[in-house]
């Protein structure tokens, strides 16, 4: 099986590192409406909160991706989790400081340990011989679901049943134990290209922009159908409880989605993956906009949920084999701020159509806007990036520098990479 090769100690660790680095961001949103409300009895100042916290993991994970060209990756991963781990508990200690100081805390935290997840998925080449990727991207893709879907309750149920310092108290546990464990792995082994000197980065990391553009419409599209889903429910008729399970529906189709394509190496490539898969996700989301059953609803929501990850699983892929190993970090890192700013968009768009316009007339123009840019970067996909190699040709090449050594070369079994 796929997946056998990720069992192993430092795989294991490195999953532990990427969970409990990504729970404190999965619970940061919520974790700052149940704080405020416990202390003002509003939403506002949470709700500013989760903005500044958000903005700043945008801004942050490509300056600190950049950073990590010519520094130790374990240390700058350690570094900005311990960060984060001391503003996340500073909450729970000064609940009701001023806002202007707490909003100025949570831009912080979600600053500094912006970096984490690129630079995770750029150690874990190292880890993992090229043939197996996929697997790993896709064990990774499901990993970070999980985390998703099981956040808000944990932040809900611990905020009612305690406190809602509680949620911080986690947060920075979790977050400090992931920079703890990061030292548990090997260095990322991968030397800077001397041709990437000569070039620059302007260039290559210019030469992805599809792979951003695309990212940012798959995380637009999924924004607007969390958002939207209790009003679209509610023009059909059905109670907005209803929403919930649907949404778990939809977390857990993908996850088993991602560990489907994980499997066995597809035919066809991850670029081709990713645009017809979010061709499909926009098809089952426009068709669940106009189902009058519950039933067709939930059937389509669960395809949308399933083919959703396929997409960001092969943009990860894609982004890998495109650019130097050099520039890994700050592709990843562009990538993960490019998802967050089309997530950020959308929910202030989705917010706007709702008060405007039907549930499912907002659903079905998020659909469009996503065909569109999805559409957008067919022009010129064919030409090669800066430096003329074609890295998606190169079959068995694991995309490290001459001179690099391989996982092989300090003896240790190659893995798949999450």
């Amino acid at each position: 099986m796929a997946y056998r090769g990720l069992v192993d100690r430092r795989m294991v660790t490195w999953s532990c590192v990427v969970a409990t680095s990504r729970l404190p961001v999965a619970m940061a949103p919520l974790a700052f409406v149940f704080l405020d409300r416990e202390v003002s009895g509003g939403y506002t100042r949470g709700a500013v909160m989760a903005a500044a916290y958000t903005a700043a993991e945008a801004v942050g994970a490509p300056l600190l991706g950049a950073r990590l060209r010519s520094r130790p990756f374990r240390r700058e991963i350690a570094v900005g989790l311990g960060v984060c781990s001391l503003f996340f508990g500073a909450f729970a200690l000064v609940p009701a400081a001023p806002a202007p100081v707490v909003v100025a805390m949570a831009a912080v935290a979600g600053a500094a340990g912006a970096a984490a997840p690129g630079a995770l998925r750029s150690m874990v080449a190292d880890l993992v011989p090229e043939r197996a990727l996929h697997s790993a991207l896709s064990w990774e893709s499901s990993l970070n679901m999980a985390v998703w879907a099981v956040a808000p309750a944990l932040v809900a149920s611990a905020a009612a049943r305690w406190s809602a310092a509680v949620p911080f108290l986690v947060a920075a546990a979790a977050t400090l134990t992931g920079a703890a464990c990061v030292f548990l792995l090997p260095e990322k082994t991968g030397v800077r290209d001397p041709a990437g000197q000569r070039r620059g980065t302007a260039g290559p990391l210019a030469s992805v922009w599809r792979i951003y553009l695309t990212s940012a419409a798959a995380m637009y599209l999924l924004a607007t159908v969390e958002l939207a889903l209790p009003a679209l429910l509610e023009q059909r008729g059905r109670p907005v409880a209803y929403s919930g399970p649907l949404l778990t529906g939809f977390a857990l189709a993908g996850i088993l989605g991602g560990l489907l394509y994980g499997l066995r190496t597809w035919p066809g490539g991850p670029e081709r993956h990713s645009t017809l898969l979010l061709y499909a996700t926009v098809a089952a989301t426009g068709a669940m906009a106009t189902a009058p059953a519950i039933g067709v609803m939930s059937a389509l929501l669960l395809l949308a949920g399933l083919c959703q990850a396929v997409v960001l699983i092969a943009r990860n892929l894609s982004l890998q084999r495109a650019l130097p190993t050099d520039l890994h970090p700050v592709g990843y890192s562009l990538q993960y701020a490019g998802s967050g700013i089309g997530y950020g968009i959308s929910a202030a768009a989705t917010g706007l159509l709702l008060a405007h316009t039907r549930p499912s007339t907002t659903v079905l123009i998020a659909a469009a806007v996503t065909l569109g840019l999805t559409s957008a970067t067919f022009p010129g996909r064919n030409r090669l990036p800066p430096g003329g190699e074609d890295r998606r040709s190169a079959v068995g090449n694991d995309h490290r520098p001459t001179g690099a050594p391989s996982s092989q070369d300090l003896d240790a079994p190659g893995r798949p990479r999450m």
